[in-house]
């Protein structure tokens, strides 16, 4: 079988499938190729986070303009996709820790984000849930959260509105190159070989990326990570904003229906196996020690993702050097949700020729190239 398209687009989860959304906006035929019945992975399995604040600065300006186009994506479809503007508040045990979140509060300010520094007489009083051993917090209140599921599914069926083709149990297996340049890839799809031509071909398989762009003889430096996770029963409101800790490494947030979700612990064992171990568990009840009520709540399932890790923990964004037509956007170090409408527009302004709306020099795949 053989089908020709402007760009082919492997991945088609959030990233993937936001940059198919917006080159289809400029005209482009596009084909996303997706291994599994539609979005399985990373982009359906996180918490749901929606922040701008306590990232990189690449990172932070990419949020900013990701988290205007979620609530604009929400708008044009009409799809409630369970998004609260609740706040994101990242919490302290230490009086240095507080300090080092107020320090970078007046670099994300040059941003034109707004914090908050609550110390341990606000914090009580904002967020009574909470546990009272914390020093403080740090507030960004136009952070929020979403339903991954929900919102991710937007994303496909918006680009499914604007033209794209979705090829789904197709496995990407080779990618075709002549002099220098991406002609198309191979596939296999219900036993048959699938041959695409494109002159594009953008690479958003997350973790499983690395594999398939080494057969042309480029080198990512990913790592896949199991993220596991554990959701509550329903109970009353205890919590708008959603919370993190970088010194206990979890997070938590409550969905609309009462559930609270909890996450924060990766496990790089070099596989992609996504059960999740009794250690994992015990990294999740820490949780317990921001939200003390979580420890009376009936636990009703657990789950994982696979994530893509960087040796920075930033993404992978570009046309690594010798192979042109190949467009690489992976390595989101479990940011990719957040950042997936944002990344999806610049995808669609590199292969375009835009200009990009954020600079993202700084994630080029070639920055590790010396290491």
């Amino acid at each position: 079988m053989r089908l020709t398209a402007s760009v082919a687009v492997v991945g088609g989860g959030v990233v993937g499938s936001a940059a198919a959304l917006f080159l289809a906006e400029r005209g482009e035929d596009v084909v996303v190729l997706e291994r599994a019945s539609g979005p399985t992975q990373a982009s359906v399995r996180n918490a749901g986070g929606l922040r701008a604040q306590c990232r990189n600065r690449t990172e932070r300006r990419l949020a900013l303009a990701s988290i205007a186009l979620w609530r604009d994506l929400a708008a044009r479809t009409g799809i409630d996709i369970e998004y609260r503007q609740g706040g994101n508040l990242r919490v302290a045990l230490a009086e240095p820790t507080l300090d080092a979140l107020a320090a970078q509060g007046v670099e994300e300010a040059e941003d034109g984000l707004a914090t908050e520094i609550w110390d341990r007489a606000a914090l009580r009083r904002r967020a009574p849930h909470l546990s009272a051993r914390f020093a403080g917090a740090k507030y960004c209140a136009t952070d929020g959260h979403a339903n991954p599921i929900l919102a991710t599914w937007m994303v496909v069926n918006a680009a499914k509105a604007a033209g794209v083709r979705y090829l789904t149990g197709a496995d990407a297996t080779h990618l075709d190159v002549d002099g220098g340049r991406v002609r198309g890839l191979r596939a296999t799809a219900g036993g048959e070989v699938l041959h695409v031509e494109a002159p594009t071909v953008v690479h958003a398989a997350g973790p499983w990326t690395a594999a398939l762009a080494a057969t042309i003889g480029v080198e990512l430096p990913l790592t896949p990570a199991r993220n596991a996770m554990l959701v509550s029963e329903r109970v009353p409101p205890l919590l708008a904003e959603f919370v993190s800790s970088h010194e206990l490494k979890v997070y938590l947030r409550q969905a609309r229906a009462g559930q609270v979700h909890v996450g924060g612990v990766f496990t790089v064992d070099g596989t992609f196996d996504q059960r999740v171990t009794h250690a994992e568990i015990a990294h999740l009840a820490r949780a317990v020690e921001i939200l003390p009520e979580l420890g009376r709540m009936r636990i009703l399932r657990t789950w994982a993702g696979t994530l893509d890790l960087t040796p920075d923990h930033l993404p992978l964004l570009g046309t690594p050097s010798g192979v042109d037509g190949y467009l690489v956007a992976a390595g989101f170090s479990g940011h990719g949700f957040c950042l997936g409408p944002a990344i999806g527009r610049t995808v669609a302004e590199l292969v375009t020729g835009e200009p990009t709306s954020v600079d993202v020099t700084p994630l080029h795949p070639d920055r590790f190239a010396a290491c």
